[in-house]
């Protein structure tokens, strides 16, 4: 097995995110980092091309979350997502990617 797929099988394992003080009823979601690929297949999606800006990294950051959620919870659909508080959101969006990136940077591109 080379590095590259060491890599990718490592990208693949779900991480948990601690949520247990944010009132969601559970203490623990789990997520599935998104590949290059997806990435690039969200950056595409017919609403991001309709934003620029700071609405299109907005959308992006909320959409990326919950690609990555959607990923371990299978019940989890966009509609429900979207009614979240936006209070709670930037509160999930901050929490999985301390947890993705381990130092709380900023996911993607802007």
């Amino acid at each position: 097995m080379s590095w590259i797929d060491t890599a990718i099988d490592a990208a693949s394992q779900p991480i948990e995110v601690d949520v247990s003080d944010l009132g969601m009823g559970v203490d623990i979601v789990q997520v599935i980092p998104l590949s290059a690929n997806e990435y690039s297949t969200l950056k595409a999606h017919p609403d991001a091309a309709k934003l620029s800006g700071q609405d299109k990294d907005e959308w992006m950051g909320m959409r990326m979350v919950f690609e990555m959620l959607a990923k371990c919870d299978e019940e989890l659909s966009w509609g429900k997502f979207r009614t979240l508080p936006i209070s709670l959101l930037g509160q999930l969006s901050g929490r999985v990617t301390a947890s993705i990136n381990g130092d709380g940077g900023a996911l993607g591109e802007s």
